[in-house]
């Protein structure tokens, strides 16, 4: 593989030959996040404004050739934990953090999640993988279906984590960013199914639309939806934009700073979740 060595602006899933596996370096994960792409025809129910996946389009994933991504994940696992994967692709130190659900669109969206997570566990135990996160990153419409609570099921026994997308808690936030309809009753339902299923971690992503910071009107609207959950929800993950929207919109996007994520995480921290940042 004559590549160069991965960074956190580099999260193109054709870095290497491959379906539905891809090693990416994830600020968020903290290390080498092994990613598993369930969406391989770029197809998502939601198409947010800040979404790097180019060619979105709005659909379900193709089915899933099980036995090729068996095939992938096993040798993407030898290549980590047997061989000097990461001594050549990653900085120094950079250590294997988890093996994540993500990918180019929804991913409780396919009907062979459960068959996935199946062949995951497998592989877990057999490369004795025990202590490795299984994250889930999700925009969470589809996880109070009782198709995706039981394919969760099959992993309480290992370490894993829900990342539940909220942006916005009010519907029209929630149309211009995520450009969909969506009421606060089905934002709820779907994120107390993941506060059952797993640890879950709320992520959002700000930015300034047309030079505008998120309004005091929509954090308050945020702060008041999260409090009923505050004493369940194990973080909040405040986010920026770590590389340009693919997606074809008439608005200005503008990454924030720092200090101007810090300004929003003081604000929502009297909900006294722990909340980190990623300018």
């Amino acid at each position: 593989m004559s590549i160069d060595i991965l960074t956190i602006t580099n999260h193109d899933r054709n870095t290497f030959q491959g379906k539905y596996i891809y090693p990416v370096v994830s600020r968020r994960a903290g290390g080498l996040s092994l990613g598993i792409n369930l969406n391989t025809n770029n197809a998502c129910n939601w198409q947010c404004i800040y979404c790097e996946v180019p060619n979105l389009i709005r659909g379900k994933p193709d089915p899933i050739d099980l036995k090729e991504l068996e095939s992938e994940l096993d040798y993407w696992l030898d290549q980590i934990v047997n061989k000097s994967f990461l001594s050549q692709y990653t900085e120094s130190k950079t250590e294997f953090k988890d093996i994540a659900f993500s990918g180019n669109g929804e991913p409780t969206a396919s009907k062979q999640f459960k068959a996935v997570i199946s062949i995951l566990i497998n592989k877990i135990n057999e490369f004795n993988l025990n202590k490795i996160i299984i994250r889930l990153i999700t925009n969470g419409s589809y996880m109070a279906n009782p198709e995706t609570q039981e394919a969760l099921s099959l992993l309480a026994n290992f370490n894993r984590e829900v990342w539940f997308k909220i942006d916005q808690t009010n519907s029209e936030g929630v149309k211009i960013i995520n450009q969909v309809s969506l009421s606060t009753s089905s934002v709820k339902k779907n994120l107390e199914a993941a506060l059952r299923s797993s640890p879950t971690v709320i992520q959002t992503c700000l930015f300034k639309l047309n030079n505008e910071l998120p309004s005091s009107k929509s954090l308050d609207t945020y702060i008041n939806f999260m409090k009923p959950y505050r004493y369940k929800i194990k973080g909040i993950h405040l986010y920026s934009l770590a590389r340009l929207s693919e997606q074809t919109n008439d608005v200005k996007l503008t990454r924030l700073t720092e200090s101007e994520l810090k300004v929003i995480a003081d604000k929502i921290s009297v909900l006294n979740i722990p909340i980190q940042i990623f300018p």
